[in-house]
């Protein structure tokens, strides 16, 4: 069992290396990739977790060890908005002056 973890999460790491600065990179259903010059929060908020020609994104590849926890709570918020296949921002609140 932890040798699969082993060859799943290099294959991973190196998957990670492959993508592009510049773009976007998010998977589809069965398995495509889809690039896009907009940000993951942008094309989320936009266009929802769906691409341009109706396939439906189910996962925006990123580090899964080794980052810190602000961008892994971002992470969190990517993943959470393709679940529910759209990405909506909370209503913002502060504490009373």
């Amino acid at each position: 069992m932890r040798k699969n973890y082993d060859i799943r999460l290099a294959a991973l790491r190196e998957y990670l290396k492959s993508l592009s600065a510049d773009e976007t990179t998010f998977i589809v259903e069965g398995g495509a990739e889809y690039h896009t010059k907009e940000d993951p929060f942008n094309y989320l908020m936009q266009h929802g977790a769906v691409t341009h020609d109706g396939r439906r994104i189910v996962l925006y590849p990123h580090p899964v060890e080794g980052i810190d926890g602000l961008s892994l709570s971002l992470y969190q918020l990517i993943d959470e908005a393709i679940e529910r296949g759209k990405l909506e921002l909370p209503e913002l609140e502060s504490d009373e002056l």
